[in-house]
């Protein structure tokens, strides 16, 4: 079982004390994460948040155009979370998580989540602005690194146009 020492080590349960965090924990579940393993893949069903306990994950999206691949736009590590489309509607997944290292995660089922929000505002409040901080800094992240993808692939555009949008409309 997951015990309060352990949920204390990530961030998105900061400013929580004990008593809550207990009932956090009997949410959780642990898993090991094998290296290469497709954790969740992009556009499916969001039903866990997921929190990496050890070894490295890899949050992947699929980028169709300018030029159908996928691109790395985080790596989460021991302490943060990734998955958390669990909690927020519409419940799908905007990107892939593979593992790249072997390690454990721990997973929450989130409508599980939701319910003791519901039971425990309090405690939603404070899971709610430290993960609305967290997916804040994944947006730029990923917008830096989109950008930074965008700079080194020298895609010309055409005829004055910009695969981000049309010419003349910014």
């Amino acid at each position: 079982m997951v015990g309060t020492k352990v949920l204390r080590e990530f961030g998105l349960f900061r400013g929580l004390d004990d008593g809550d965090l207990a009932g956090i924990a009997e949410l959780c579940q642990e898993r090991p994460m094998k290296s290469g393993e497709v954790i969740f893949s992009e556009g499916t069903r969001a039903q866990y948040l997921h929190l990496c306990r050890s070894g490295k994950v890899e949050i992947v999206i699929r980028v169709r155009e300018p030029w159908n691949k996928n691109v790395t736009v985080h790596t989460a590590g021991p302490g943060e979370l990734f998955g958390w489309s669990a909690m927020v509607a519409p419940y799908t997944y905007t990107a892939s998580a593979e593992g790249t290292d072997d390690g454990e995660e721990i997973r929450i089922m989130g409508a599980d989540m939701l319910k003791l929000f519901d039971k425990n505002p309090r405690v939603g409040l404070v899971v709610w602005r430290n993960l609305s901080a967290e997916i804040s800094a994944r947006l730029t992240q990923t917008r830096q690194r989109l950008s930074t993808e965008w700079l080194t692939a020298g895609v010309p555009s055409t005829s004055g146009a910009s695969t981000w949008g049309e010419p003349k409309r910014r």
